[in-house]
């Protein structure tokens, strides 16, 4: 049976689908509004995955959270 999302679900999905294979950081997200809570219920739910990464900006190195999109997640957001 069809996972049915919501509309904010399917936003963030395709937000993240838009990063490619790169993804798309929690910073980005989190800026155009999504929740801890919604990015958590997709990563259980198994349509995204998340994983820590180290990034240079400028001359340091830090660490973001990056998620991308699982085939279910695909799958989701084609329906």
């Amino acid at each position: 049976m069809p996972m049915t999302l919501t509309v904010e679900q399917r936003r963030a999905l395709a937000m993240i689908a838009d990063g490619g294979l790169n993804g798309c950081t929690e910073g980005i997200l989190r800026v155009h509004g999504f929740s801890i809570a919604l990015l958590s219920r997709l990563v259980r739910d198994d349509l995204i995955t998340i994983t820590a990464e180290r990034v240079r900006v400028g001359d340091q190195s830090i660490e973001v959270a990056k998620f991308r999109l699982t085939e279910a997640g695909r799958a989701a957001l084609a329906t």
